[in-house]
């Protein structure tokens, strides 16, 4: 399947230059000049499809025959519609005979040009409809498949692969082809952004808290004062007192005495 913006083999001349064509009218120029090719046209549901879609069928029209699908219809409702702008006969056919009597038109030669059926919204028709739609392509008609992006994500299912390998051209009428891409781009972008203020905003909360000053962060000649000792508990009553410490001199140069203060009778032993 060939992806393209533009039809490569566009002819031009001097008088008109591949610059000065629309993107539509290249697409007639192609149905115009080919047979029995198909186009599976996507793009986004913001009005450029159906202004797309409308430029092609003025532009075909000039040339070709048009046949148009413009809502999603059944097998049987898609015959009786191409009977009717055929001009067939489908009054008393079942769905064999009306299909045969399709066939056999489009086979003739068309009233302008080729026969080019535009199907309008085919990200809806279901997959018997769109099945219905390739076997036309066994005639010598042109057939265009336009819908939403999700079309052309359906021809990868196993029940699509016959249409899918029938497609000749694909044209993406999204202004970037990259979409996708570029929403994950952004969302990554975003997530980016946060983590790092996140981080900004954290590091700037551990700054803020005061540290924690020790000894060694003091000014020096600073008074540290130290924890009160604990008060000393009295011994018990039955541990055997000790001997109490030799007698210091007294300050008083004029006493003769050294008194001693023994911590257990608290009182003045004899000199």
């Amino acid at each position: 399947m060939n992806q393209t913006s533009a039809i490569p083999w566009l002819p031009t001349t001097s008088a008109m230059e591949a610059e000065e064509v629309s993107i539509a009218e290249q697409v007639a120029a192609m149905l115009h000049a080919e047979r029995q090719v198909m186009i599976l046209i996507t793009g986004s549901d913001n009005g450029r499809v159906s202004g797309f879609l409308a430029e092609l069928t003025h532009a075909v029209s000039d040339t070709d025959t048009v046949l148009r699908i413009k809502a999603a219809i059944d097998a049987e409702e898609l015959f009786v519609l191409l009977s009717g702008q055929l001009n067939v006969q489908s009054i008393g056919l079942n769905l064999m005979q009306l299909a045969i009597k399709v066939g056999e038109r489009l086979r003739e030669s068309a009233p302008s040009g080729n026969f080019v059926l535009l199907c309008e919204a085919a990200h809806d028709y279901s997959n018997d409809l769109l099945e219905s739609i390739r076997q036309l392509s066994n005639y010598p008609i042109n057939i265009v498949l336009c819908g939403r992006p999700k079309l052309y994500r359906r021809m990868w299912r196993p029940a699509l692969s016959a249409l899918r390998q029938r497609m000749n051209y694909r044209l993406d009428l999204n202004e970037w082809h990259f979409t996708g891409a570029f929403k994950w781009l952004v969302v990554l972008l975003i997530l980016g952004a946060a983590a790092f203020f996140s981080w900004q905003w954290l590091s700037g909360r551990v700054e803020e808290e005061p540290p924690t000053k020790t000894i060694a962060d003091l000014p020096k000649n600073s008074v540290v004062t130290a924890p009160p000792a604990l008060a000393a508990s009295p011994p018990a009553a039955d541990t055997v007192p000790s001997e109490p410490p030799a007698a210091t001199p007294a300050s008083e140069p004029d006493q003769g005495l050294s008194l001693v203060m023994d911590p257990i009778l608290r009182i003045k032993p004899q000199p």
